[in-house]
């Protein structure tokens, strides 16, 4: 049977250059934590802000309401046209069109739902 040495010097007083490299470490492993800390502290921060401050004022529709629709024909684009892409960035929506070979861009403004722009892409 193997028979581990007796470790009787554990508690011995460590070095000088050692125990200021110990309080050295210890004082970055303090900085590294609270660092950590307010990090995840910050991004709970901002998603509180942001779930605080989200806008829902817009009302749901009433039963009865008309649902706004937008039709091909009142913008130009033939019944066979193909909506490609649908794109919703900063409060408007893009719409991406082909149309017989030539593609359409509408831009639509989500708050009123009107189209505010139209890109003709040519080759």
């Amino acid at each position: 049977m193997t028979q581990l040495p007796d470790h009787q010097d554990d508690d011995a007083p460590l070095d000088p250059t050692l125990e200021r490299v110990q309080a050295r470490l210890r004082r970055l492993m303090l900085i590294a934590g609270l660092t950590l800390g307010v990090g995840i502290f910050a991004v709970f921060g901002a998603i509180l802000y942001r779930i605080v401050t989200l806008d829902t004022s817009a009302p749901p529709l009433a039963p009865g309401d008309s649902v706004p629709t937008l039709s091909r024909s009142d913008h130009g684009l033939s019944a066979t046209a193909r909506l490609v892409s649908v794109t919703a960035e900063g409060g408007r929506l893009y719409l991406a069109y082909d149309d017989e070979g030539r593609d359409v861009v509408l831009v639509v403004d989500t708050g009123t739902l009107n189209v505010v722009g139209r890109l003709d892409v040519t080759e």
